[in-house]
């Protein structure tokens, strides 16, 4: 099962395949405004994993699963080992969980072992409840497509305010972050509660410079906020950008060491390949999975 995903684990295939074209031309429209956009946190005490490390996928770096050791094991991952049946991926999110899903799905189609659904819908996001609550979204699907594993990608349509029980809150404030971060841990907790390895992915560096700002403070809200959780965290930014910390159509892929076409012309979305590149750290603990379990939990 594994050495057809250790061949794809590392490699693209697919050439410059923008997930934006893909999924239609709303998800770039719902960046147009790059918009302005919760924390007494609420980490509930939730039932972890059994702890069993895995190896590491590649050598510790900036851009590298944060927070937590033992991902992606949970009790529903090492019940379908058990089962000798196929791991359910999840990815749950806005316009970047889509294009996470469409990466996750091409990297995996072709593997046994696993399969790969999408959660994610443009245009939500956890300050958008007046238009999608997404934890009744998520408990909904869950109860039709149950999954295993679930990579989560929020913020780039929260960069602005939250308004809950008739108040509003500016972006970042403490209210802000109360409300954005209880609705974080208590779809993590959902997640848990439920068996599921739970990852959340950060966003990559952004064209414009106000944009970008507001994006780091999201990535820096949500790095303290996981790991106070326990959820392992990526932050993409330092594999999507160059080697000045600036944004860059071109990076270099960090197996093969060409240079790829890494992001979509708005200046916000990535390519195919770069959806892959920012995810390769949750994406390289999946892939390992099978092959290093122990032979009695397969």
């Amino acid at each position: 099962m594994l050495r057809k995903v250790k061949r794809l684990a590392l490699a693209d295939r697919g050439g410059v395949l923008f997930v934006g074209i893909a999924v239609g031309a709303v998800m770039a429209l719902s960046f147009l405004t790059y918009g302005k956009p919760v924390s007494a946190l609420m980490p509930a005490e939730t039932a972890k994993a059994p702890t069993i490390t895995l190896p590491a996928a590649a050598p510790a770096n900036a851009h590298d699963l944060q927070c937590s050791a033992d991902f992606p094991l949970s009790p529903r991952v090492l019940t379908g080992l058990r089962a000798n049946r196929p791991l359910r991926i999840g990815v749950i999110g806005d316009s970047f969980g889509e294009g996470i899903y469409a990466a996750t799905n091409g990297l995996f189609q072709e593997a046994d072992g696993f399969q790969v659904y999408s959660f994610a819908k443009e245009g939500i996001g956890l300050t958008r409840y007046q238009s999608l609550d997404v934890l009744a979204h998520v408990k909904s699907r869950f109860s039709e497509t149950p999954i295993d594993i679930a990579i989560i990608d929020f913020g780039a349509n929260d960069t602005q305010g939250v308004r809950q029980g008739g108040h509003g809150a500016a972006y970042m404030t403490p209210r802000w972050q109360a409300v954005v971060g209880g609705r974080a841990a208590e779809l993590v907790a959902y997640l848990r509660q439920q068996g599921v390895a739970v990852a959340w992915v950060g966003l990559p560096r952004m064209r414009k410079p106000d944009f970008d700002r507001d994006v780091q403070a999201m990535n820096a809200f949500y790095t303290g906020l996981m790991c106070k959780l326990g959820v392992p965290f990526v932050n993409p930014v330092a594999a999507s950008e160059d080697h000045q910390h600036r944004f860059a159509m071109e990076l270099i892929d960090s197996s093969t060491k060409q240079p790829y076409i890494a992001r979509a012309e708005d200046g916000v979305h990535m390519s195919f390949h770069g959806y892959r590149e920012i995810t390769k750290p949750v994406l390289q603990r999946i892939a390992l999975l099978s092959k290093n379990a122990p032979d009695e939990q397969r």
